[in-house]
């Protein structure tokens, strides 16, 4: 870890991944960003650069991208993101990581983390540890409880389940944002113009967790402005596509082509299932009427 912070100044720490940024991890870092605001400390993330879990063989897919989750932290008011190399600090022991991150490092003051935040070697020690360790250093630690919805506790296993099943109405209500995905606009096989349905193609980030194959209504950001989308999530299996991929009709875009433009978007309900239609006629009558529940659909999203 390069950053470091000057001996003259502290700091509030917020400990944790924060995949997804949801409801639970905003509980940890919006009492970071309190503390730090009246006692004029510096309000850091400390985080990593890949889910720790990642380097134990487990297969997980992230919620939100490193760059979009700088991004939403730091417009929530985090003056310092720190995205470390998990592989530097595996091997630490409890107190190693508290002297040589938190006090050398980062000089922090005040310390929060979650109800089941651990590290440590192994991950052998959970917040009483910090609290006691930290205590020698006189660092305070702020645990956050549990963020209930819906009578079960907010976290990234259970979004990525949702997004799974794709119930982005849930999703976004525990994420406290939208769920969606930023990339550049790629150029397709053009069956949606032979249709008068011309359609944007999006890479899916890698490794993002990939929502049930379907139509989605979604709201398109490009340049700055706004548009009601129809977004397929899947391979398209009318037209022979295999690898999953994010396909959007905007039906109120009269503008120039996009592609090579950077565009964002974000999915709010799920429409219908994706499927093979017999005829590409078939198939422009679905988008179409797709387009139609869209425009509906978003009225209750948008005011």
């Amino acid at each position: 870890m390069k950053e470091q912070i000057n001996e003259n100044n502290y700091s509030a720490v917020a400990l944790g991944f924060f995949d997804g940024i949801h409801q639970g991890h905003r509980a940890v870092i919006g009492k970071m960003l309190k503390v730090a605001n009246e006692k004029s400390l510096i309000p850091i993330v400390y985080t990593f650069q890949k889910n720790p879990a990642l380097l134990f063989g487990r297969s997980v897919e992230i919620i939100t991208p490193n760059e979009e989750r700088q991004h939403i932290l730091k417009d929530m008011g985090v003056s310092k993101v720190i995205e470390d190399d998990f592989l530097t600090v595996k091997d630490y022991s409890p107190r190693e990581f508290v002297e040589k991150i938190l006090v050398e490092k980062l000089n922090a003051k005040e310390v929060f983390c979650g109800f089941n935040y651990h590290f440590g070697k192994g991950g052998v020690a959970d917040h009483n540890t910090l609290k006691e360790i930290c205590k020698e250093f006189s660092i305070n630690v702020t645990v956050a409880d549990q963020v209930i919805v819906d009578g079960d506790t907010v976290s990234s296993t259970r979004i990525r389940k949702l997004i799974k099943n794709g119930e982005m109405e849930e999703v976004n209500k525990l994420l406290g944002h939208r769920f969606g995905y930023t990339s550049v606009i790629e150029q397709g096989n053009h069956i949606g113009r032979l249709m008068d349905t011309p359609t944007i193609n999006q890479k899916l980030p890698d490794n993002i967790a990939i929502p049930k194959f379907g139509v989605y209504t979604s709201l398109v950001t490009i340049k700055g402005k706004q548009y009601v989308g129809v977004t397929n999530v899947g391979v398209k299996p009318t037209v022979g596509n295999y690898k999953p991929l994010s396909e959007t009709w905007l039906p109120e875009y009269n503008g120039p082509d996009l592609y090579g433009e950077v565009i964002d978007t974000r999915l709010l309900c799920f429409q219908r299932p994706e499927k093979k239609f017999d005829s590409l006629a078939e198939l422009e009558k679905t988008i179409k009427n797709d387009g139609k529940n869209a425009l509906i659909n978003i009225k209750k999203y948008i005011c």
